[in-house]
């Protein structure tokens, strides 16, 4: 037993000495490779993760700390910057390095300029990486592609798509005769109906019973029928 915490003692002064031994930017690097890396490459699966220093030339005016240096992370929450606060106890200093992360996926982004209300197909997309930290909005993926949505506004050529670029098409467009399904419980009648606004689906939209000329507001179901629910 002697031996062993003997044996202990000696592997810790080893480590300790070889970690005094590396730089304060060596320690750094380790640090982002030993639990930076791995805690974002996490939080993003099948993501490309990069972590630089910035002001790199400022570690070198620091003081050689006789003991391996404290690193923490101030801002763990955070995508794009951040800041860690490095710790030195002898001699005793502190001092914050600024840091930058990018986290690159593959999304999808326009071949071609896209018009407003324009759809969103495989003719005019393609897939690319792309630093999420630089982009607003959710980004679509190979995995869950906009296909289906309609641009709402002009887009340009090679710009990532978010939903803040995109909406869904109007099925029932105003004026349009629509099949009108009301129900309640397990009863269902059917009318004929005009809509007197433009809808998605899903929408809440105003229509109007051809037969009774009353106004009932239906949620749009396809690209012909509103149902009401009683």
């Amino acid at each position: 037993m002697k031996q062993y915490y003997t044996l202990l003692i000696l592997f810790s002064c080893i480590s300790t000495h070889l970690h005094a031994s590396l730089t304060v930017e060596q320690q750094i690097n380790q640090y982002i490779n030993d639990y930076e890396l791995p805690r974002l490459s996490k939080s993003y699966p099948n993501a490309r993760v990069e972590i630089t220093l910035d002001n790199r030339a400022n570690l070198n005016y620091l003081q050689a700390c006789n003991h391996p240096i404290q690193i923490k992370n101030q801002r763990k929450n955070t995508k794009k910057r951040t800041t860690y606060e490095i710790t030195c106890t002898s001699p005793s200093w502190r001092f914050f390095v600024p840091i930058a992360q990018k986290v690159f996926i593959s999304a999808i982004k326009t071949t071609s300029p896209i018009k407003r209300k324009e759809d969103i197909n495989q003719q005019n997309t393609t897939v690319d990486e792309v630093d999420i930290t630089q982009i607003n909005g959710k980004i679509y993926s190979p995995q869950d592609p906009p296909y289906g949505l309609v641009a709402k506004r002009n887009i340009k050529i090679n710009t990532f798509l978010t939903d803040i670029l995109t909406e869904l098409p109007i099925l029932i467009k105003r004026g349009q005769k629509v099949l009108i399904t009301a129900k309640s419980g397990e009863i269902s009648v059917r009318m004929n109906g005009v809509s007197t606004e433009n809808g998605v689906l899903g929408q809440q939209i105003k229509v109007k019973n051809s037969s009774s000329g009353r106004f009932v507001y239906g949620r749009v179901i396809s690209d012909s029928e509103i149902q009401v629910n009683y």
